[in-house]
């Protein structure tokens, strides 16, 4: 599976139910970036990806399986949710992925 390129990720923190999203590129380097400005570092094996946040106790990590993925993330400070994600062109030709701005805070934790 080939996991270096472009996604949407989408995080519910608190399972309130409300997604909030930004895109990631994630690299072939073993980092990533996302829309809201943050980078790290990311690991994969045996179909599970863990993705941590630069200077950030912040972690994501779930099963991928084709072009999509699910799992769990946490600031082990408080917050705890659930994420999931998808590669560009994992949406049928003519649906586009879009941001959502409803979480109680962003990717990486903060309110």
């Amino acid at each position: 599976m080939a996991l270096p390129g472009q996604w949407m990720l989408y995080y519910d923190w608190n399972s309130t139910g409300k997604y909030g999203s930004t895109s990631m590129n994630i690299a072939a380097n073993g980092n990533w970036t996302n829309g809201q400005g943050y980078s790290g570092t990311w690991v994969m094996g045996a179909g599970m990806l863990t993705f941590l946040f630069n200077n950030s106790k912040t972690t994501y990590s779930g099963n991928l399986a084709d072009k999509s993925g699910t799992g769990i993330n946490t600031t082990f400070g408080g917050l705890n949710g659930s994420f999931y994600m998808l590669e560009e062109g994992a949406l049928p030709a003519g649906m586009h992925a879009k941001e959502v701005r409803h979480a109680i805070a962003d990717a990486s934790g903060k309110r």
